[in-house]
């Protein structure tokens, strides 16, 4: 299958360039040659950028963490809405057991290579205290059903740390983890001194580049360019705006 053909291409690339560098998807507003232009002059300096304006589609190869593309590209007065992430992907929405902390992120996961372990571990965690160290980890199983305290032990963990603002931007290589084993587990932000942890999110499976070319959520109706700026599930994504 063409799709199939695509997808080893793009992991035989990313074997010969540097290991950290991988193919990113966005879906833009754009509406001509000129608006491609513009988006084209942001984003240079951070890797290949491919631009489609009849798809409304850029596809980045870097090493540079997905959020601070889109900020580049909406910089422009566009939308961008990560519709692609690699290869064989998975993603975590951290959005649980945050009751009292109200952390919360997106962390994805993106296989380097298509049959061995080895995984770009790519993210954006909010409303952490400004310039602390924390715990990201990945826990045994996906089993939120008592929040945090259910996800069973740490399976992997990895240091990050909070910004000025209180985000954590977060991109890295795992050579142990691999992506078909992810997933049904679990991601927790931890404290690094106690290990309390402050929220997390089952690991699931997630769109590669070229598996999501949707313009509308069939469930709701919200628009891509809508739920751009609106929480991440629940009955009113049409009225209230995420923090990511």
């Amino acid at each position: 299958m063409l799709i199939d053909f695509f997808k080893q291409l793009i992991f035989k690339q990313q074997k010969m360039t540097d290991r950290n560098s991988i193919k990113i998807e966005f879906a833009v507003q754009i509406s001509g040659e000129r608006c491609a232009e513009e988006v084209q002059s942001a984003l240079t300096g951070i890797g290949q950028v491919q631009i489609d304006v009849a798809k409304g589609s850029v596809l980045v190869d870097t090493a540079t963490p997905w959020i601070e593309i889109q900020r580049k590209i909406e910089a422009t007065g566009r939308k961008a809405v990560l519709s692609g992430f690699g290869g064989q992907s998975a993603v975590s929405m951290v959005d649980h057991g945050n009751e009292s902390s109200n952390v919360r992120g997106v962390v994805r996961f993106c296989a380097i290579s298509a049959d061995k372990p080895g995984t770009v571990v790519d993210g954006v965690i909010d409303n952490l205290a400004k310039s602390r160290p924390y715990k990201l980890n990945v826990h045994e199983c996906g089993d939120i059903s008592a929040g945090c305290d259910s996800v069973g032990d740490v399976y992997d963990s990895a240091d990050i740390s909070s910004d000025e603002n209180g985000r954590a931007t977060v991109r890295f290589v795992n050579d142990k983890l691999a992506v078909w084993d992810l997933i049904g587990r679990s991601v927790v932000v931890a404290e690094a001194d106690s290990e309390k942890r402050l929220a997390c999110g089952i690991i699931a499976r997630a769109a590669g580049i070229f598996e999501n070319y949707k313009k509308i959520c069939a469930c709701d109706g919200v628009t891509i360019w809508d739920e751009r700026d609106n929480p991440l599930a629940g009955g009113n994504r049409g009225e209230q705006k995420s923090a990511l």
